[in-house]
């Protein structure tokens, strides 16, 4: 097993337990107590998790995350800037996936392709795309309240039966190690597959989401180009990315 799937498993019984012991995370993952241990303390010097004695437990600020109402705040200017670049990226009769999340929300408002077909996970999302007359098909599952989206085993499903020729997908954090991450392990799922059976994915980020970690990988650094106001002195030999200001590495 991975140590990206190891890690993946330990946050979700973390989430599941609140708290795991290494002699329980050696049985489930089949792994060495030495291996958990070292996997616990690489995972505690991200601040990914806090350990105990005998085990760990997640973080506090690896529970939660803003609602859509507060994110939709931040970094306001940048997220219509970076919704902008990415509507551009929308040609006619596209098939086209939006992510849930503020910055892709931003995009609605200046999508001009004609003929196109976009589904999304994002509730707020779907009056926009209505107003607009756009064909819009609207993933089934569970909402999940803080980032209106939906959610879970559906929405999981209906994904694996789709491919798009592009792709919006948000994220919580870019990391140089562990790559695009998020705080729910259903949404991770769901911008996995859009991601992977995505022809063009690109990654929404403002450069607030740069150098930034959060408890669940969903893609690696190589597998999306990323849209941003900039790369905060990220390691630009590691991503591929646009910028509103005109720079490039793809």
């Amino acid at each position: 097993m991975s140590k990206q799937n190891r890690w993946s498993q330990i946050i979700d019984l973390c989430r599941q337990k609140e708290t795991v012991t290494v002699s329980e995370l050696v049985e489930r993952l089949g792994a060495s107590p030495a291996t958990i241990r070292r996997d616990l303390q690489d995972m505690e010097d991200l601040r990914m998790l806090e350990r105990f004695h005998g085990g760990a437990r997640l973080s506090g600020s690896s529970y939660n995350e803003p609602a859509m109402l507060i994110k939709s705040e931040l970094n306001a200017h940048e997220k219509r800037q970076i919704g902008y670049l990415a509507a551009k990226q929308i040609k006619d009769n596209m098939m086209v996936y939006l992510d849930a999340g503020s910055t892709t929300y931003e995009m609605l408002n200046y999508i001009r392709a004609r003929n196109i077909t976009v589904v999304t996970s994002g509730v707020p999302h779907l009056s926009v795309l209505g107003q607009q007359g756009i064909s819009t098909i609207v993933l089934g599952g569970k909402l999940h309240w803080p980032t209106e989206a939906i959610t879970g085993k559906t929405a999981i499903r209906q994904m694996e039966d789709l491919y798009f020729d592009i792709s919006f997908v948000g994220t919580n954090g870019i990391h140089e190690q562990i790559g695009f991450t998020t705080s729910n392990e259903l949404e991770a799922e769901t911008k996995h597959l859009a991601i992977t059976h995505s022809r063009c994915p690109y990654i929404l980020a403002d450069s607030s989401k740069f150098h930034k970690l959060c408890p669940v990988p969903f893609a690696g650094l190589d597998e999306a180009v990323i849209l941003t106001d900039g790369i905060a002195g990220f390691d630009e030999t590691l991503i591929r990315y646009i910028t509103t200001g005109g720079g490039t590495n793809l």
